[in-house]
């Protein structure tokens, strides 16, 4: 497929030289497909209420983003910890929130998704065990997930019609996140890092790409692969509006932007029977990404799990992203 991309062969050529200024044009060449400005955006965050639990410390806050939106978050940070220290951005999947990434229990549970009757197992508790572990955690319920209606595939299909993009409104919350992270006293601005899965995986994918300000990112089963490919062989019912970016191809697939921004520490979770991220389409990933790496002398901080499985969070991703994170972070 012949695509309009000769900054991201600058780019790429550029990365394996280390050059800055040309992921910079990767990183503004994508937030234009987002329709958004290229400036960080700015963040009032609002403190509703603060507790001690287990020898953490749990804030819950809120802020304004676009469309008078409020975005509901949660900072859980070690209440005796001192100086600064790294933070993660975790981002759930379309049936959690940030409740269900902050309960007490960890690991695998029950989780009752907002507007249903039913449980469904989910990861639970997963961003509080970072926190534990020693990590600042910002943990937000996504916009159009959760009790943050209408659904997020209604939201993106209004918002084409206005000249934007789902993913670009989403972005913009995330992105304030890193904007107030950046300025918290206990964090460490240098090192902040964004993880999730499925809908938050690929929300922390683009935030690794778009925002220079995050030094780690690794996404799980997050539809990271190859746009191209999904579109032509994938089962395209899979993702939501959201996903598609319009434009996108015209400037790059996935992998034309991760190349330009290495050798930033990247860590994919990619099961081989995702449905979401087929097997093929993240081969092609890794073959285009990882020589970016390798010639910027980096190898080791482009990290791909291929494990037989298919599109869950389970343990074994949850001790691949915490040694991925103690080491780049």
């Amino acid at each position: 497929m012949i695509r309009l991309c000769l900054f991201l062969f600058l780019a790429v050529s550029a990365t394996y030289a280390q050059s800055e200024p040309f992921a910079g044009v990767a990183r503004k060449t994508f937030i234009d497909l987002l329709k958004l400005p290229a400036e960080h955006p700015a963040v009032r965050v609002v403190e509703h209420d603060s507790r001690t639990e287990e020898g953490l410390r749990i804030e819950d806050v809120s802020w304004e983003a676009l469309d008078d939106e409020m975005v509901p978050a949660f900072i859980v940070r070690p209440e005796n910890a001192s100086g600064r220290l790294p933070a993660i951005i975790c981002l759930h999947g379309s049936s959690g929130s940030r409740d269900s990434m902050v309960t007490k229990e960890f690991g695998p549970g029950e989780w009752k998704r907002y507007g249903r009757d039913g449980t469904h197992t989910r990861m639970l508790g997963w961003a509080r065990e970072l926190a534990r572990r020693g990590y600042v955690v910002l943990s937000m319920t996504q916009r159009g997930l959760d009790r943050r209606g209408p659904a997020i595939n209604t939201q993106s299909n209004v918002l084409l019609t206005q000249g934007r993009t789902g993913m670009g409104a989403v972005m913009h919350e995330v992105r304030q996140a890193v904007t107030y992270l950046s300025a918290r006293p206990h964090v460490d601005p240098k090192r902040i890092g964004a993880t999730g899965m499925s809908f938050g995986g690929i929300t922390s994918f683009y935030i690794w790409v778009m925002d220079d300000r995050i030094a780690a990112a690794a996404p799980l089963c997050g539809g990271v692969g190859s746009v191209d490919y999904f579109g032509r062989k994938g089962s395209i019912s899979y993702h939501g509006t959201y996903w598609w970016i319009p434009g996108m191809l015209a400037k790059g697939d996935q992998a034309d932007f991760a190349a330009a921004i290495a050798p930033k520490p990247l860590m994919l979770w990619a099961p081989t029977e995702d449905i979401g991220m087929p097997k093929e389409a993240v081969d092609q990933f890794m073959a285009k990404v990882r020589p970016a790496y390798e010639q910027a002398g980096k190898a080791s901080a482009f990290v791909v799990h291929q494990k037989p499985g298919q599109h869950s969070f389970t343990m074994a991703a949850f001790d691949a992203m915490f040694a991925f994170f103690k080491d780049n972070l």
